[in-house]
């Protein structure tokens, strides 16, 4: 076999036949840093060829003025489709072509909630090898197991995407009895996990609301032991797993029952990517803007405009 013949083997499988590194190891006798090297050089030398189908169109005007109500945050603001179908589609496309970037840019952790947004953007990745980067979840399980965008389940897709390491939290998202929790942190699968956490370059998130977490049944019958004390008329939305008012203040700062990483912890995430698809989100895009909870966000030219129009009330 030639050595271009071995680059297209190699390609196929891994591109077409959707085999791991592993897999192609053990079938060529040869290494994963050459199977790197090999897929790269496939690229360069024009054997396999990545097209992008459409270009997506982004209101450029919308972003500036976004931008110039909240300074340090980056906006992507995308043109609406013929129908919703197709705006969800454009929105999940260019999160991904975001997210990708920021993967290929000196990136070591990622780190990723869960939800439908995160599932599509995760959907739309291309898959090339980020050996070197290592996937993570940075707090527990939503317990959505009914659910293919469930926590344990998104790391792992994502990961398979670029053959890499990932690393999971095996224990629920809320954890109400303090000590339990402690001691969760000081067992050595939990410590690692979250200790890789803490050194996140990017984290994917979504957006929630009360209904999001009503529709997880465990939780809805435990909002008074979730958030001790808490008004829930004042919550805008969740994110990190935290409630959130409308001027970004989150709002279980004093009795966090959270599994994971601190608040603080996540907001040192040099890159925070949110992606938001739905229409009611307007009070909790505004929450997270206001607190700057977030770095980087893409949604639609609808949601900009209710922002926008919420604004000037």
């Amino acid at each position: 076999m030639s050595h271009e013949e071995l680059l297209s083997a190699i390609s196929e499988d891994y591109y077409l036949n959707k085999l791991s590194f592993g897999e192609i190891s053990k079938k060529y006798n040869i290494s994963r840093y050459l199977i790197n090297k090999y897929l790269n050089d496939a690229i360069k030398d024009g054997i396999v060829k990545i097209e992008i189908a459409t270009v997506t169109k982004r209101n450029t005007q919308l972003e500036t003025m976004l931008s110039d109500k909240f300074k340090g945050i980056h906006f992507f603001v995308i043109c609406d489709g013929s129908n919703d179908i197709a705006t969800s589609k454009e929105l999940s496309q260019s999160a991904a072509a975001v997210v990708e970037k920021m993967f290929k840019n000196n990136c070591s952790v990622v780190g990723t909630s869960w939800g439908e947004a995160i599932y599509s953007l995760v959907d739309s990745l291309h898959s090339f090898p980020l050996e070197s980067v290592k996937f993570t979840q940075f707090m527990g399980e939503n317990m959505k197991y009914n659910s293919t965008a469930g926590s344990m389940r998104m790391v792992e897709k994502i990961a398979s995407k670029f053959s890499s390491e990932f690393l999971t939290l095996p224990a629920p998202l809320y954890i109400v009895n303090n000590n339990t929790r402690q001691g969760l942190y000081a067992e050595p699968s939990i410590k690692h996990t979250l200790n890789v956490a803490k050194k996140m370059d990017v984290l994917l998130t979504g957006l929630g609301t009360i209904r999001s977490l009503q529709s997880i049944p465990i939780w809805k019958e435990n909002i008074p032991l979730l958030f001790p004390g808490l008004d829930m008329s004042k919550v805008a939305g969740f994110i990190y797993g935290r409630p959130f008012d409308i001027e970004g203040n989150i709002l279980n700062s004093s009795d966090d029952k959270v599994l994971g990483i601190t608040i603080e912890e996540v907001l040192n995430t040099k890159k925070r990517v949110c992606l938001v698809r739905s229409k009611s989100k307007t009070r909790a895009i505004l929450g997270i803007l206001r607190g700057k909870l977030i770095t980087d966000i893409v949604l639609s030219e609808t949601l900009a405009y209710r922002v926008l129009a919420e604004l000037n009330l």
